[in-house]
């Protein structure tokens, strides 16, 4: 077995932490709290990698005087030059295409949720969940082979802009971007959850019925949960592809559209933490990227070499490829039969304190007894009192 970076491998599982909770916490909102089962969130985290690799280059290379078309047709050529000498040296750029890049993935991820919406309002439970599956595949095999999107190499995909080299350590600081828009995440959805909004959502997914008799809007409801789970999804997915350390130097619709990572991983991870616990899925993130994720994907070849799966007649390559596909099963087995409610069970809504509540009724019973105003007559007394 090889040595171990030790600072490397603790870098990079904070940032895989970081970027999968924020994924996961997405369909949290979606699959956990508004009933909507998401089988298609690989769909909204490719956007995020699509737009860093194809419009944020795209705007960098027309801000260097470069024709913009080549960041498709002369990828790997305009990319180096543009990582080499532009985003080093242009700092504020760079940051302005940061942001560029995340407000445009933020509204195209909720456009996409939006239109996948509309089906929702209609389908429900398992037709619903195909419905999202297929369309997730049918975007990946349509973004593959568009070459105006991923260039002409589909397994190689599009070399990514390093658009924080201006920091001299790109892969530190951006992790620490990406920690602290997960932190930013973590603090918005409890406020979401225990918010009007968030009780509104629970109680459309325990009973639809009922919250329409009550005179909700249940389509405005799950249409909502969509378009902000699905943007937060492909923010995630600008996070991951802006780390050389988890994506590498390239990004392709072959690995951001990958099923298993991003669908079924995310869906693993919930069910662990606890459906509609927010604090559940980020514990369940650490625990799973620290123990699992992170170092099986790293390390996963000499894994496969140490278990010795050759003995047992595998093929230790395949056997590795194949590790995380492996795991998943009989990870949510176990979690279904040992602890179905998950690390943190999904808490009671928090509501305003009793004693808060006591006061707000005795103003309210203060105005309604208050006096009667000067100048109006009080009206007159019934027979009944009158005797």
């Amino acid at each position: 077995m090889p040595s171990v970076d030790i600072t490397f491998l603790v870098e990079f599982i904070v940032a895989y932490v970081a970027v999968y909770y924020v994924l996961t916490s997405s369909l949290n909102l979606k699959a956990g709290v508004t009933g909507i089962p998401d089988f298609g969130q690989a769909m909204f985290f490719a956007v995020g990698g699509i737009v860093v690799g194809n419009l944020a280059a795209r705007i960098a290379a027309a801000l260097a005087g470069m024709d913009p078309s080549l960041v498709i047709a002369e990828n790997t050529t305009t990319l180096e030059v543009l990582n080499s000498e532009f985003f080093p040296n242009r700092p504020l750029e760079s940051i302005a295409i940061l942001v560029v890049a995340i407000a445009s993935a933020l509204a195209l991820g909720g456009l996409l949720g939006l239109l996948a919406s509309y089906p929702a309002l209609r389908l429900r439970g398992d037709y619903l969940a195909i419905m999202l599956l297929v369309t997730a595949e049918a975007l990946r095999i349509y973004t593959t082979y568009s070459v105006w999107l991923m260039g002409s190499t589909p397994t190689v995909g599009l070399t990514l802009p390093s658009l924080l080299a201006w920091t001299g350590d790109p892969g530190l600081a951006s992790i620490l971007l990406t920690l602290a828009i997960a932190v930013a995440v973590y603090i918005y959805m409890e406020r979401l959850y225990n918010s009007p909004a968030g009780r509104l959502m629970r109680a459309v997914r325990d009973d639809e019925d009922a919250s329409k008799a009550l005179g909700k809007d249940v389509a405005k409801v799950r249409r909502n949960a969509m378009v902000v789970g699905s943007a937060l999804a492909a923010l995630a997915g600008v996070l991951y592809s802006i780390n050389p350390l988890l994506a590498g130097s390239s990004v392709a619709a072959v690995s951001i559209f990958d099923r298993m990572l991003w669908t079924f991983w995310p869906w693993a991870l919930m069910i662990l933490g606890g459906m509609s616990s927010n604090r559940g899925v980020a514990i369940a993130s650490v625990v799973t990227g620290a123990a699992i994720l992170g170092p099986i994907r790293l390390y996963k070849a000499e894994l496969a070499r140490l278990l010795r799966v050759d003995a047992l007649g595998f093929d230790t390559d395949k056997f590795a490829a194949g590790l995380e596909f492996i795991l998943i099963g009989p990870l949510i087995l176990a979690i279904l039969f040992l602890r179905p409610q998950g690390i943190i069970p999904e808490p009671p809504s928090r509501t305003l304190p009793e004693k808060d509540i006591e006061e707000i009724k005795a103003r309210t019973a203060g105005q309604t007894g208050s006096e009667t105003p000067q100048g109006e007559e009080e009206p007159p007394a019934s027979d009944t009192e009158a005797r």
